[in-house]
């Protein structure tokens, strides 16, 4: 039996993504799919991985996304104060005054 091969189209509204965005990732092989006639297609195994690979799964501590980046952020902190390096810093804004010229015909 030959499994229902979905259009990028319908596999796009099926998983609820736009459709440039399964084509970009099929393009870039991070995603299963099957060429045929230089298109792309789609299985319901295929569905199914897709959906599996982009799954977040919750960690037994509650929120992990924000602790855990403040866990790296404090421990960069810490590894460039320990080198003796500063850490990097933005430039301050140039208050540069307007001289009330403008363009190549003001002179």
């Amino acid at each position: 039996m030959t499994p229902t091969l979905y259009t990028a189209a319908e596999a796009a509204e099926i998983l609820r993504v736009k459709q440039s965005w399964l084509e970009r990732q099929a393009a870039a092989r991070k995603i299963p799919f099957t060429m045929l006639g230089g298109a792309y297609r789609f299985t319901a195994d295929h569905l199914a991985a897709i959906v599996q690979m982009h799954e977040e799964v919750p960690s037994p501590s509650g929120s992990a996304r924000g602790s855990r980046m403040r866990i790296q952020r404090s421990r960069k902190l810490a590894q460039s104060a320990g080198s003796g390096a500063s850490p990097l810093r933005p430039r301050p804004r140039s208050h540069r005054h307007n001289s009330g010229i403008t363009g190549p015909s003001a002179a």
